[in-house]
């Protein structure tokens, strides 16, 4: 039975491909700071917190070999560019960029180059891709995307493919943190006005880790509904 392993599974997006892969069969460990408030019989959940990476080290031993990871975990604020502190910043760019791309590193070189396959799934999003008000979230994933990239070129001869996925807006919690004024405009920028799904989010993340062929590594898949058409 193949194992995935997903930062951030307890909700929004992260519950969404965890049930994904547990409805198709798969182990699913569960890394993040709140438990889920779903179960399964496949379904392990390991507290943790992305901030301290220690954490991550130690639990990422304690389950030994996988399949597949999903970098997950992550979140956006609704600072200025002026607003932000130093100790924000770091904050930031440790969760969503820093640590989440030590640990791919990490994982790649430890367990997937010994077994000689993995894949390597990274949820970056359009703000990587054009000027975003949150500057530090838009250049930290900005980062996650060049990373992936990077891991692909050192890491294809060893059977290891790496994705990233950058979605538009996506109806979730985070979606409330952004005013209802500017959530008009960026659903009047969609070509058919609608705000992408997070179980298309999964189905996609699933179809990268399980289907996708291998001459496909270090892509980004935009799932933005034209907003961001390149």
């Amino acid at each position: 039975m193949k194992k995935v392993v997903i930062t951030g599974a307890s909700q929004g997006i992260g519950q969404s491909i965890a049930q994904t892969f547990l409805n198709q069969d798969y182990i699913v460990h569960n890394l993040s700071r709140h438990a889920p408030q779903y179960s399964h019989s496949n379904l392990h959940h390991w507290q943790v917190d992305m901030l301290h990476y220690d954490q991550l080290e130690n639990v990422i031993q304690q389950i030994g070999s996988f399949d597949i990871l999903i970098n997950n975990a992550g979140y956006m604020n609704t600072l200025t560019t002026s607003s932000y502190t130093w100790e924000e910043m770091q904050k930031i760019m440790n969760v969503n960029l820093i640590h989440t791309m030590q640990l791919s590193i990490d994982v790649a070189e430890k367990i997937f180059k010994t077994q000689q396959a993995g894949r390597i799934i990274s949820l970056a999003s359009i703000a990587g891709q054009i000027g975003h008000p949150d500057i530090w979230y838009g250049i930290s994933k900005a980062g996650l995307i060049n990373g992936m990239r990077s891991l692909a070129r050192s890491h294809a001869q060893y059977n290891i493919q790496t994705f990233s996925i950058a979605p538009g807006p996506v109806e979730t919690q985070m979606m409330q943190k952004i005013p209802v004024e500017r959530q008009k405009r960026l659903k009047e920028a969609t070509l058919n006005q609608q705000f992408c799904q997070a179980q298309e989010i999964a189905d996609t993340a699933f179809w990268l880790a399980d289907a996708a062929p291998n001459c496909l590594s270090g892509e980004v898949f935009d799932l933005n509904n034209g907003v961001n058409c390149r």
